[in-house]
């Protein structure tokens, strides 16, 4: 990955008895961009973040976070990092901005930024109602500006989005947008591929605990495969794996790996099949995701 390294994991193994949660895992991530953290379920992605932020021992392996260890200097780190990992730590018996004033003490902050994170999560008008009153939604954007009250470096979010609705999401996600562009390094854990695709600068994957991906998104949905129109009802699909191309059927068309488009046209016309158009795909996350980890089973 090129740019400065914001964090730097390697080797990391975590056994929970007979079962291992990190196996060797490395991976970087890149200062001042928006990193996807993506795996199937079970794959270490909570381990993970628990690691990082100290919150669970490893057996092997090092992190570093802005050139700091961890756990060796978490006290210097505590208020450069700000996190949502799992279920939001709110007291939900007092309104929301006394969570933030609560969790401003609990820092050693004052509270003069309190305002202005309130306005930043569209909470000002309810601010002074209680949180059991909260959706989801307001409950996850309160969380956030708590973990903004220090205004962190970086951001450890892990299914923030989670059980929002459409609009919450969409709320959720233009902040995370904004913070990223602002120059915070953010990385966010979800199992909704096409939220990370809309958000991400880059993209790791793991699964079983190690490493099956890592760099820009772009180049991960780079085209790794010709996309042929204009051909249903033919032997075309026979005709191209015949001549050795690995083919996949999907909405009426052809999906044939690399990106021999001239070799594809000339095997089809040899059998009298002229599609009407043969160009590069976009491969979606979705399939590229479950291309990797699949292949890993």
């Amino acid at each position: 990955m090129s740019g400065q390294i914001a964090i730097h994991v390697s080797g990391l193994v975590k056994d929970y008895g007979s079962i291992r949660a990190l196996d060797g895992l490395d991976f970087e991530v890149e200062h001042g961009k928006l990193t996807g953290f993506l795996g199937p379920n079970g794959a270490g992605k909570t381990t993970t973040f628990r690691s990082m932020l100290g919150l669970t021992r490893l057996d092997e392996g090092h992190i570093q976070i802005m050139g700091m260890s961890v756990p060796g200097d978490l006290p210097d780190l505590v208020k450069q990092v700000g996190a949502i990992v799992e279920e939001p730590g709110l007291i939900k018996s007092i309104t929301g901005r006394r969570n933030l004033r609560v969790a401003a003490d609990t820092l050693g902050l004052g509270h003069d930024r309190i305002d202005e994170l309130l306005d930043f999560v569209e909470l000002t008008q309810d601010a002074d109602r209680n949180v059991e009153q909260y959706s989801k939604g307001m409950r996850q954007r309160l969380a956030l500006a708590a973990a903004l009250l220090a205004s962190p470096k970086l951001l450890f979010l892990d299914e923030p989005l989670d059980g929002l609705d459409p609009a919450g999401q969409h709320a959720f996600k233009a902040r995370l947008r904004q913070l990223a562009e602002d120059g915070t390094t953010v990385m966010v854990s979800s199992h909704d591929l096409a939220d990370v695709e809309a958000l991400a600068d880059n993209v790791i994957v793991i699964n079983k605990g190690k490493l099956v991906a890592q760099g820009p998104l772009e180049s991960l949905l780079s085209a790794s495969s010709m996309r042929v129109e204009g051909v249903e009802g033919s032997d075309a699909a026979e005709t191209l794996v015949a001549a050795g191309y690995e083919v996949n059927v999907r909405d009426g068309s052809l999906f044939v790996s690399g990106r021999d488009g001239s070799g594809i046209i000339r095997a089809l016309a040899d059998r009298g099949i002229y599609p009407s158009e043969v160009k590069q795909a976009r491969d979606s996350l979705e399939s590229v995701f479950l291309g990797m980890t699949e292949a890993g089973q």
